[in-house]
């Protein structure tokens, strides 16, 4: 299995990638050569896959970890010889074939058991495990597209926040502006926060 920094590497080279792709796309949507419903599709598809890209690579953090023994970021209780009885035990008995690691609480509690005070889970903060939240409200609203993840998504990431009535949907709430100098929208905003994220693990 690939170290912990070549793990990070892999993320970071896919969010650019994925961040490149979004460029290109609003090009695209500025020259009027592609559609608003066509481009904020694509917006939900570029956050569903950095999301996903994420919660990858906690879980293969989280065994890179248990595997490879004692690290000055990480302490594991037990000793595991291999991915594959890592994963095992991470997983748990029956026939699941994945673990939960969001809400982040989940890869918290999981932590608690794995390594000495849950590191290098534990260090990440308050401010960051809500951010990562959000994010996970906001994939929820968009693979689902319940009443009831519209309405944790109105609840949870918009709360008090003022918007034009379009942005009250995940789309264009993604695409919509979160800086003015520099330019940037709440997508660029979410994949630079979980990059950072990410990187506290390492």
């Amino acid at each position: 299995m690939p170290g912990v920094a070549e793990l990070f590497g892999t993320l970071e080279r896919r969010v650019r990638g994925l961040d490149a792709t979004r460029r290109r796309i609003d090009t695209l949507a500025a020259e009027g050569r592609l559609s608003i419903h066509a481009t904020e599709q694509v917006y939900e598809s570029l956050f569903l896959s950095c999301f996903t890209s994420v919660e990858v690579f906690v879980e293969d953090v989280f065994l890179e970890f248990l595997v490879s023994g004692t690290a000055p970021t990480a302490i594991p209780r037990v000793h595991v010889a291999s991915v594959r009885v890592a994963r095992e035990l991470v997983v748990g008995p029956g026939h699941k074939k994945y673990v939960d690691w969001f809400p982040y609480e989940r890869t918290l509690e999981r932590a608690d058991l794995f390594f000495r005070g849950g590191r290098p889970f534990s260090n990440v903060g308050e401010p960051e495990r809500q951010i990562l939240n959000k994010a996970q409200t906001i994939r929820n609203a968009i693979a689902h597209r319940s009443r009831y993840s519209q309405q944790k998504f109105e609840t949870h990431v918009i709360g008090s926040t003022i918007l034009a009535p379009r942005e009250y949907r995940p789309a264009p709430y993604l695409r919509g502006a979160a800086t003015a100098a520099p330019p940037q929208t709440r997508y660029e905003v979410f994949a630079t926060q979980l990059l950072a994220i990410a990187k506290t693990l390492t």
